[in-house]
Order: C-alpha cells, then structure tokens, then sequence
C-alpha cells in the first residue's frame, strides 16, 4: 500500500493539524501548518479521519526538537514539536478561527500573553497508577487510548511534583497498597508544601494512610506533606486550597489572567460586582479588594465553603450564594450590581445563563474561557442580547498543550 502522504494547512483546536487529501479531511497529529509528512491512519475522531506523522518529508521553520523523551506517546501535550513562538501564533488562529465560525471577528489588537519560561508551569498534576512487576509506578494516558504509559519525569510539571512521584511510588509498593487508582498532587507556589491525595479503584478501603503518610514524608525531608489544604498567596491576598476544588495549574500564569481581567473590568469603588462559577474565591476576594462588595455564585458546596473561608481570611466583602449560576441568577435584582466577572467550566454558560446576563443588563462584563468555541458561541449570544465586545486577550495558560484562555470585555450597546 503506498504511504499517505499529507500536507495540513491549519491548527485544529485539540492540537492535531488539517489536510485534505482526495476531497478527505484529515487530522494529523505530529504535524505543522506547511509541513509535508508521511502518516499512519489511526482511526477517526468525530466522524474525520485521524492520522499521526511518522516522518517529516518537509519541515515546518517553526519545528524544533521535542525535549520530552515520552513526546509522541504521552497524551499530555500536543505541541512540543513547536517552537514557542509559533505555538502562541497558532493558538491566536484557532481562537480567530473559533469567533470567526460563530460570525464574531477577533479584535485586531488581541494580544497573546506568553511565558518567558514555557516549561515547569503545572503545580497541580493528576497521575494514573500503573502496576508492574517492579511495583506501583505513575503515568499519563496514551494519546487518544485508555491505555497509561509510566513516565519518570515530566518537564510541564513543577520539579517538585516530579521529585516526590517516586516517593510516593516507593512509600505505596513497601506498605504493599493494592488497587490504586490514580496521584493528585499539587506544591505551594510560594511555600514548601505538597498537597497529595490518592485515589483507589472501586472507593476508599481500610488503608494505613498516616504510615503512607510518614513513610513519603522521610523521603521527601525538604518538602511538607499536606493532605487537607495548603495556601496560595497573591497580590498580599491569602487563600486555602483543597484537592477536591479547582485551582489554576500555572500559577505564573493565573497572575497574567487576572492582570488582564482586572485591567478590563476596572473595578471602582462604588461597584457591586458578579462573579459567575466563582470556585473558591480567588477572583471575587480580589475583585472585593476594589470595590463595595462582591456576590460570587458557586455550584460546588466544597468551594462554597472555602470561599467563605477564604473571604473572611483575607476580610473582604464577598457574599457567596450556592448553586447553579442559571438558577442563582433569576434571585438577581436588575440594576444591583453594575459588572460582571466569570469563568465558567469547558462546557461555557447555560442558555439560561445567558439568558439572565441579558435581563440583568450590567455596563460591563469580562468573559474568562478555557474553550474557544463554547466561549464565541456564548459572546455570540451576549452580542444579540445587545452587548458589543469592546476588547480580547489570549493568556497562554497551557504552553506545549492546545488548551487556550481566552478573555473577552463586552460592554453594554
């Protein structure tokens, strides 16, 4: 059979590259823009055929050497084989690509928030058990398989995180744990501690948690053990994290998103602000700082209570309500508050939701999202309901990955 050749044309969100070939569209992981590749049929996604590149016939100018020896097997990240500045380029496409599908046009003058460090980000991983004979390792799901290739290192991690993996592994395989599931593990940004908490298949049995406990500590003597909270600190704000709640994973980054968010909201003293998915507090308690008060609607009872928490450690005057944000919102008086923050999961806003952002009416409101499409899909809504977007940024949460932040300011027409 003579071999497929292909040559893509685009980035496609997800971080495989298109072609067409014989009027057939293709995604093609493992390949630039302007490449020419030989590649492997690897099944479909989506009803579109799927391919994976296994020689470059011509390169991209852009293509560099992947530095993480599990490249190319690792379901992690989709974009090593990109120098950085070309992976910012492409995520502004796809962003532009996803406004442009709903019949929205990216502002010309959207900026693309990069690191100067791309590498060493993540202070929150979530690592899948692997047994063998040698005993319990960690690892990452394969690319697009259920199937979990054991890695010993990670360079999108924080070093400590990749330090204290085979403590953990070590600590498991002497106390002889059966059925474990998967790792969590996340390091204070600006303190020693490590948060950790494991998953067993099947529910929680009778373990010997504390002799785990004890025994990862002694391997890790300059770290902390934590396996209830532990702290984030920014801008003099103090906050309390749990395993069980959403926290940002790039902490550097986290302080680009905010910087942005802040800047287009303009948060005055005399403001009432919403914030919308508002998790445990970290945008609302910082909001709170500049303005009046702040009402933050939150669906997870566990972040509802570290929020609180957190509004009170930090003294700031922030009023959670528990609940889905469509049905918390129709409890909102028009004309209380005067903008609006949220950043809502994947999946973007409920229609109702939207619905209710629109009744309410507000001057101003910053759209945070982690998902282009969803996030033009709803500005798309807003714009109909009578809101024009006055300003976009892209923070570049997720460097080596396809996953985009973006931010969007809509002002009232």
């Amino acid at each position: 059979m003579a071999p497929l050749i292909l040559r893509p044309t685009a980035l496609a969100h997800g971080g495989a590259a298109v072609a067409h070939e014989a009027g057939k569209v293709w995604l093609v992981n493992y390949a630039l823009p302007g490449e020419e590749v030989e590649a492997e049929p690897r099944g479909r996604q989506g009803g579109v055929a799927v391919a994976a590149a296994t020689r470059v016939i011509e390169a991209s100018p852009h293509r560099v050497e992947a530095p993480c020896p599990y490249f190319g097997q690792c379901g992690g990240c989709q974009l090593q084989h990109a120098a950085y500045s070309h992976q910012l380029e492409l995520k502004r496409e796809v962003v532009a690509q996803a406004w442009s599908r709903a019949g929205l046009r990216l502002p010309p003058d959207t900026v693309v928030v990069g690191m100067d460090e791309p590498w060493r980000y993540r202070i929150r991983g979530e690592f899948e058990a692997v047994g063998g004979p040698e005993g319990w390792r960690w690892g990452f799901h394969r690319l697009r398989s259920h199937s979990v290739l054991p890695i010993d290192a990670c360079p999108i991690h924080d070093r400590r995180i990749e330090r204290a993996l085979p403590a953990f592994a070590q600590a498991a395989n002497e106390l002889g744990l059966k059925g474990l599931q998967n790792l969590l593990v996340t390091v204070e940004p600006t303190g020693p501690g490590i948060l950790w908490r494991l998953r067993f298949r099947g529910g929680e049995p009778a373990w010997p948690k504390e002799d785990f406990a004890r025994r990862t500590a002694e391997l890790l003597p300059d770290q902390v053990l934590l396996d209830d909270s532990m702290s984030l600190e920014f801008w003099d704000l103090t906050f309390r994290v749990r395993s069980d709640t959403f926290v940002q994973t790039n902490y550097r980054q986290m302080l680009e998103l905010y910087r942005v968010a802040m800047e287009m909201l303009e948060p005055r003293p005399e403001d009432r602000v919403l914030d919308l998915y508002a998790g445990i507090g970290t945008i609302s308690v910082a909001v709170a700082a500049r303005t009046s008060r702040v009402s933050a609607i939150e669906e997870n009872p566990h972040a509802v209570q570290l929020g609180r928490l957190n509004a009170r450690i930090n003294s700031a005057a922030v009023d959670f309500v528990p609940g889905k944000v469509e049905e918390a919102l129709r409890g909102v008086r028009l004309g209380s508050h005067s903008a609006v923050i949220l950043d809502p999961p994947r999946a973007g806003c409920e229609p109702e939701a939207v619905a209710e952002l629109i009744r309410l009416g507000v001057e101003r409101l910053v759209y945070i999202s982690c998902e282009p499409s969803t996030h033009a899909r709803d500005l798309v809504g807003l714009v109909r309901g009578g809101y024009r977007v006055r300003r976009a940024a892209i923070v570049d949460m997720f460097p080596q990955t396809y996953h985009i932040e973006s931010v969007a300011l809509l002002e009232r027409s």
